[in-house]
Protein backbone atom coordinates (compact mmCIF):
# COMPACT_ATOMS: atom_id res chain seq x y z
CA UNK A 1 0.00 0.00 0.00
CA UNK A 2 1.38 3.39 -0.97
CA UNK A 3 1.18 6.38 1.26
CA UNK A 4 -0.21 9.67 0.01
CA UNK A 5 1.58 12.93 0.61
CA UNK A 6 -0.08 15.50 2.83
CA UNK A 7 -2.51 15.23 5.65
CA UNK A 8 -5.16 12.54 5.95
CA UNK A 9 -8.61 13.19 4.51
CA UNK A 10 -11.47 13.82 6.87
CA UNK A 11 -13.93 10.96 6.67
CA UNK A 12 -16.98 13.13 7.43
CA UNK A 13 -16.65 15.34 4.32
CA UNK A 14 -18.59 14.40 1.20
CA UNK A 15 -16.47 14.35 -1.93
CA UNK A 16 -17.02 14.76 -5.64
CA UNK A 17 -16.07 11.92 -8.01
CA UNK A 18 -12.70 13.61 -8.66
CA UNK A 19 -11.84 13.55 -4.93
CA UNK A 20 -12.38 17.25 -4.26
CA UNK A 21 -14.58 18.27 -1.32
CA UNK A 22 -18.20 18.82 -2.40
CA UNK A 23 -19.40 22.41 -2.20
CA UNK A 24 -22.81 23.46 -1.04
CA UNK A 25 -23.29 26.52 -3.25
CA UNK A 26 -26.69 27.67 -1.96
CA UNK A 27 -25.44 27.85 1.62
CA UNK A 28 -22.24 29.62 0.54
CA UNK A 29 -24.25 32.19 -1.43
CA UNK A 30 -26.58 32.91 1.47
CA UNK A 31 -23.69 33.21 3.93
CA UNK A 32 -21.88 35.54 1.55
CA UNK A 33 -24.95 37.72 1.11
CA UNK A 34 -25.48 37.94 4.87
CA UNK A 35 -21.82 38.85 5.34
CA UNK A 36 -22.01 41.59 2.70
CA UNK A 37 -25.19 43.06 4.15
CA UNK A 38 -23.70 42.99 7.65
CA UNK A 39 -20.55 44.73 6.45
CA UNK A 40 -22.55 47.45 4.69
CA UNK A 41 -24.57 48.03 7.85
CA UNK A 42 -21.42 48.30 9.98
CA UNK A 43 -19.27 50.34 7.56
CA UNK A 44 -21.81 52.75 6.13
CA UNK A 45 -24.50 52.84 8.81
CA UNK A 46 -27.23 51.67 6.43
CA UNK A 47 -30.36 49.87 7.53
CA UNK A 48 -30.48 46.16 6.71
CA UNK A 49 -33.19 46.79 4.11
CA UNK A 50 -31.12 49.48 2.35
CA UNK A 51 -27.92 47.44 2.62
CA UNK A 52 -29.57 44.70 0.57
CA UNK A 53 -30.28 47.02 -2.39
CA UNK A 54 -28.22 47.51 -5.51
CA UNK A 55 -27.58 51.16 -4.63
CA UNK A 56 -25.66 50.21 -1.48
CA UNK A 57 -22.97 48.64 -3.65
CA UNK A 58 -21.36 51.89 -4.80
CA UNK A 59 -20.53 55.30 -3.34
CA UNK A 60 -22.99 57.50 -5.23
CA UNK A 61 -25.77 54.96 -4.67
CA UNK A 62 -25.12 55.16 -0.93
CA UNK A 63 -25.31 58.96 -1.20
CA UNK A 64 -28.71 58.58 -2.84
CA UNK A 65 -29.89 56.24 -0.08
CA UNK A 66 -28.69 58.77 2.52
CA UNK A 67 -30.85 61.46 0.91
CA UNK A 68 -28.13 63.69 -0.56
CA UNK A 69 -30.06 64.03 -3.85
CA UNK A 70 -33.50 64.41 -2.28
CA UNK A 71 -36.42 62.00 -2.20
CA UNK A 72 -36.51 61.60 -5.97
CA UNK A 73 -32.92 60.53 -6.62
CA UNK A 74 -33.37 58.55 -9.86
CA UNK A 75 -32.77 61.53 -12.22
CA UNK A 76 -29.51 62.24 -10.37
CA UNK A 77 -28.40 58.63 -10.74
CA UNK A 78 -29.35 58.71 -14.43
CA UNK A 79 -27.18 61.82 -14.91
CA UNK A 80 -24.24 60.07 -13.23
CA UNK A 81 -24.75 56.94 -15.34
CA UNK A 82 -24.89 59.07 -18.49
CA UNK A 83 -21.59 60.70 -17.54
CA UNK A 84 -19.96 57.35 -16.73
CA UNK A 85 -21.06 55.64 -19.94
CA UNK A 86 -20.09 58.63 -22.08
CA UNK A 87 -16.66 58.75 -20.44
CA UNK A 88 -16.20 54.99 -20.76
CA UNK A 89 -17.18 55.04 -24.45
CA UNK A 90 -14.83 57.95 -25.10
CA UNK A 91 -11.93 56.30 -23.26
CA UNK A 92 -12.56 52.99 -25.01
CA UNK A 93 -12.42 54.77 -28.36
CA UNK A 94 -9.40 57.00 -27.67
CA UNK A 95 -7.32 54.64 -25.51
CA UNK A 96 -8.42 51.10 -26.31
CA UNK A 97 -5.49 49.51 -24.48
CA UNK A 98 -6.17 51.33 -21.18
CA UNK A 99 -8.10 48.93 -18.92
CA UNK A 100 -11.21 49.93 -17.06
CA UNK A 101 -10.96 49.85 -13.28
CA UNK A 102 -11.77 46.24 -12.41
CA UNK A 103 -14.09 47.13 -9.55
CA UNK A 104 -16.26 49.29 -11.78
CA UNK A 105 -16.06 47.78 -15.28
CA UNK A 106 -18.99 49.62 -16.84
CA UNK A 107 -18.32 48.00 -20.17
CA UNK A 108 -18.62 44.42 -18.86
CA UNK A 109 -22.16 43.92 -20.13
CA UNK A 110 -22.12 46.37 -23.02
CA UNK A 111 -19.48 44.81 -25.26
CA UNK A 112 -16.11 46.51 -25.23
CA UNK A 113 -14.82 45.44 -28.58
CA UNK A 114 -14.25 48.05 -31.26
CA UNK A 115 -14.04 45.38 -33.96
CA UNK A 116 -15.03 46.17 -36.59
CA UNK A 117 -13.73 49.71 -36.56
CA UNK A 118 -16.45 52.19 -35.57
CA UNK A 119 -17.81 54.36 -38.32
CA UNK A 120 -16.96 58.05 -38.42
CA UNK A 121 -20.56 58.78 -37.53
CA UNK A 122 -20.25 56.65 -34.36
CA UNK A 123 -16.94 58.29 -33.44
CA UNK A 124 -18.44 61.77 -33.88
CA UNK A 125 -21.49 60.81 -31.81
CA UNK A 126 -19.33 59.49 -28.96
CA UNK A 127 -17.05 62.55 -29.04
CA UNK A 128 -19.99 64.98 -29.18
CA UNK A 129 -21.73 63.30 -26.24
CA UNK A 130 -18.54 63.33 -24.15
CA UNK A 131 -17.68 66.94 -24.97
CA UNK A 132 -21.25 68.13 -24.31
CA UNK A 133 -21.05 66.68 -20.82
CA UNK A 134 -17.56 68.13 -20.35
CA UNK A 135 -18.78 71.59 -21.33
CA UNK A 136 -21.67 71.28 -18.89
CA UNK A 137 -19.28 70.21 -16.13
CA UNK A 138 -17.09 73.21 -16.99
CA UNK A 139 -19.45 75.29 -14.86
CA UNK A 140 -18.14 73.49 -11.76
CA UNK A 141 -14.68 74.05 -10.30
CA UNK A 142 -11.79 71.84 -11.38
CA UNK A 143 -11.57 70.37 -7.88
CA UNK A 144 -15.28 69.49 -7.91
CA UNK A 145 -14.94 67.85 -11.32
CA UNK A 146 -11.97 65.81 -10.08
CA UNK A 147 -13.83 64.59 -6.96
CA UNK A 148 -16.91 63.81 -9.06
CA UNK A 149 -14.92 61.77 -11.58
CA UNK A 150 -13.23 59.83 -8.78
CA UNK A 151 -16.59 59.04 -7.18
CA UNK A 152 -18.57 58.33 -10.35
CA UNK A 153 -16.02 56.55 -12.49
CA UNK A 154 -13.64 54.96 -9.98
CA UNK A 155 -16.07 54.59 -7.03
CA UNK A 156 -13.81 56.50 -4.63
CA UNK A 157 -15.58 58.90 -2.31
CA UNK A 158 -13.50 60.44 0.46
CA UNK A 159 -15.33 62.60 2.95
CA UNK A 160 -17.79 65.48 3.03
CA UNK A 161 -15.87 67.66 0.60
CA UNK A 162 -16.06 64.96 -2.05
CA UNK A 163 -19.78 64.46 -1.35
CA UNK A 164 -20.41 68.20 -1.78
CA UNK A 165 -18.48 68.14 -5.05
CA UNK A 166 -20.55 65.22 -6.32
CA UNK A 167 -23.78 67.05 -5.43
CA UNK A 168 -22.58 70.19 -7.23
CA UNK A 169 -21.58 68.29 -10.36
CA UNK A 170 -24.79 66.28 -10.45
CA UNK A 171 -26.81 69.50 -10.27
CA UNK A 172 -24.68 70.98 -13.06
CA UNK A 173 -25.20 67.87 -15.22
CA UNK A 174 -28.94 67.98 -14.62
CA UNK A 175 -29.04 71.64 -15.59
CA UNK A 176 -30.22 72.87 -12.19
Amino acid sequence: MTRRAGRKRKASIKRQPNGQPARVTAVIRENTKETVIGARVRQYGLSAANADTELAGYAIGRMALAGHFGKEYQPSLDAVLDYVTATADYMRMKWPSAPMPKAMDYMAGRGTSLNPEPSLKTVERIERRYWDLSVRLGNASAESRMWFHEAAFHDRLCGERAEQSVIICVKVLMGA
